[in-house]
């Protein structure tokens, strides 16, 4: 899907430190709804894109870890525990959002600090990045 695919770029081109993580083959034979993204080494936080399996309507958000090592720990088991490595996460921060075109997303519901820092419902690509931001 085009806006999948649209929206990992930008995740990788924000982010620029980061990278994703991958299954393995047995997973990378199923359809996939939920993508992670480290953002840098050594640090406790993860991003976490989320897809509806229908339509445009995504969530992304920023998981929040106790320890950069047990994040480390986590991500190394990833490939052969797929997504259930990451439950012990906390959302820091989230954007729930429909994609539009390329620099039209639409908001349908904000967490963590980022709410009152956003006046439209309407966002570019770069304010949805700085939303779910740790570092901002």
């Amino acid at each position: 899907m085009e806006a999948i695919d649209y929206l990992r770029d930008e995740i990788k081109s924000y982010f620029t430190e980061s990278s994703e993580l991958q299954l393995s083959s047995y997973y990378a034979q199923h359809r996939r709804f939920n993508f992670y993204f480290k953002i840098t080494d050594n640090y406790p936080y993860l991003l976490y894109l989320n897809w509806d399996g229908e339509g445009n309507h995504f969530t992304l958000k920023c998981l929040e870890f106790n320890s950069c090592e047990i994040l480390d720990t986590l991500i190394g088991e990833y490939p052969e525990k797929g997504a259930k490595s990451f439950n012990i996460g906390r959302p820091k921060l989230m954007v729930d959002f429909v994609y539009r075109d390329q620099d039209r997303l639409y908001v349908t519901e904000y967490k963590g600090g980022i709410q009152e820092q956003v006046q439209s419902n309407e966002i570019s690509r770069q304010r949805l990045m700085e939303c779910v931001d740790p570092a901002k």
